[in-house]
């Protein structure tokens, strides 16, 4: 009876800690609206099943842009393996890892949308992309998102710079490895950059630490007048005056200024997904209808996800979203 529990400790446990999932994103053609992706998968022998996230936070809904995923490739010990569809489950990918094998590779491309109608948003221009994570992975069926551990690399075209709550761990000019997190944290903390990139610090000296990071389609996009800039600090400081404590190790706003991207928001816990008019800051008075979506998505740090619905709570990234209160 020992023995058994001792198995059945070791097991959970291996299942628990088991290697990270790596990444590694290739966005050097995001001006033409193509990411390359490859994923290095722990696994073993026998049937597998590989999921791609169908219900997105922050869109409460099954969103994931699967039509917008092409030229799948799974292999393992370099031979291409067969991999077949669910067809009723259309999320999810069914393979066989034989014997022997201890992971799997798999080789994806996606196309993000061109225009309006695509089954993912426009998220780059000539200039700039906004990259979210669940646009670029699969992972193993049924686990806990919490449980499923990623390092992921990400290269970016040449000269641009970047902004994200996902913590880096190195850099070496246009490429870099992030810090090893949980797939939820990772699928909640999107990457802005671009060519035209401005950083301003929100809470100078202060911890824990905010930022505006702003890409735009041109330099003078980013010409945030300094009256703006002390409103936004104003944000920080009165979001902490009236909620008492701060839940984040930094944050981060995302703000992509651009006349050929759809404008919205998305929150997140240690960042938001900010979408504006490229004159948004050059010509505010225009855009005064716009002045609430950053404090918006920022309050939603707090109340949407640091608290939030138990329906929205779910276990990972096929469970149905349940926005009832």
């Amino acid at each position: 009876m020992m023995f058994r529990i001792i198995a059945l400790l070791v097991s959970f446990t291996g299942s628990i800690f088991a290697a990270p999932i790596v990444l590694q994103v290739d966005a050097t053609e995001a001006p033409r609206k193509i990411y390359h992706a490859e994923l290095h998968i722990p696994a073993a022998p026998g049937p597998l099943t590989l999921f791609y996230p169908k219900w997105i936070p922050g869109d409460h809904a099954p969103s994931g842009p699967i039509n917008d995923l092409a030229g799948l490739r799974i292999s393992a010990s370099g031979q291409p393996l067969f991999w077949k569809r669910d067809s009723i489950e259309l999320f999810a990918f069914h393979i066989d890892v034989p014997e022997g094998a201890s992971s799997v590779d798999v080789k994806l491309d996606f196309l993000s949308a061109a225009e309006a109608g695509g089954s993912s948003s426009v998220s780059s221009t000539s200039e700039l992309a906004i990259l979210s994570w669940n646009q670029m992975i699969l992972y193993p069926q049924d686990q806990a998102s919490n449980d499923l551990e990623i390092t992921a690399h990400l290269r970016l075209p040449r000269d641009w710079k970047f902004g994200t709550a996902l913590p880096v761990a190195a850099t070496n000019g246009n490429s870099i490895e992030f810090k090893t997190v949980s797939l939820t944290t990772l699928v909640d903390s999107p990457v802005l950059a671009g060519s035209h990139f401005r950083r301003i610090e929100l809470s100078p000296g202060a911890t824990p630490a905010h930022y505006l990071d702003i890409a735009a389609d041109s330099d003078e996009a980013l010409n945030a007048p300094p009256r703006l800039v002390e409103k936004y600090r104003r944000v920080v400081r009165e979001a902490q005056a009236l909620f008492g404590a701060t839940h984040y190790r930094e944050y981060h706003f995302l703000l992509a200024l651009s006349d050929q991207l759809p404008h919205f928001g998305v929150e997140h816990h240690e960042s938001s997904e900010d979408r504006a008019r490229e004159d948004y800051f050059t010509d505010f008075t225009s855009n005064l209808t716009d002045a609430t979506l950053v404090p918006h998505e920022f309050i939603h740090s707090w109340n949407g996800k640091y608290r939030r619905p138990d329906g929205l709570a779910t276990r990972n990234f096929e469970e149905p979203m349940r926005g009832d209160l």
